[in-house]
């Protein structure tokens, strides 16, 4: 009986980390991110506040659909109360970075905003070598 009780407060546990219950900024980044791709609208739009539903809202008017994605980094510099993220992933071979911005809401960490990076000094153009 201690063994299936154990197991239950595991599960429970890792539940409630997942659904960002003392997740970090860069724990909520990723899973924010992993939802998207995974098509899982609705997860991601429970970790949005602010203009970042608005996009959320956009992508499920669009349809919603899933991607292939493979995510090679995420860093946050914390502020109070405030963390702004950067995640860099890999898509169709292609890497590209997002920035967030999260803000702490009744304690916990939620994405208010997020864009493309446009660094245009690592694209290949087709100019000259």
């Amino acid at each position: 009986m201690k063994l299936k009780s154990l197991l239950v407060g595991a599960v429970a546990g890792l539940l409630l980390t997942a659904c960002g219950g003392g997740a970090s900024p860069e724990d909520v980044t990723r899973s924010f991110v992993e939802s998207l791709a995974a098509g899982d609208c609705d997860k991601a739009m429970e970790m949005a506040v602010e203009s970042a539903k608005e996009s959320v809202q956009g992508t499920i008017d669009a349809g919603c659909e899933s991607y292939e994605t493979e995510i090679v980094s995420v860093s946050c510099e914390p502020g109070e109360g405030t963390a702004t993220c950067t995640c860099t992933e890999n898509r169709e071979s292609m890497e590209m970075k997002y920035s967030y911005s999260l803000k702490e809401v009744d304690g916990e960490w939620k994405v208010a905003s997020y864009e493309k990076d446009l660094d245009m000094g690592d694209m290949d153009l087709g100019g000259e070598e």
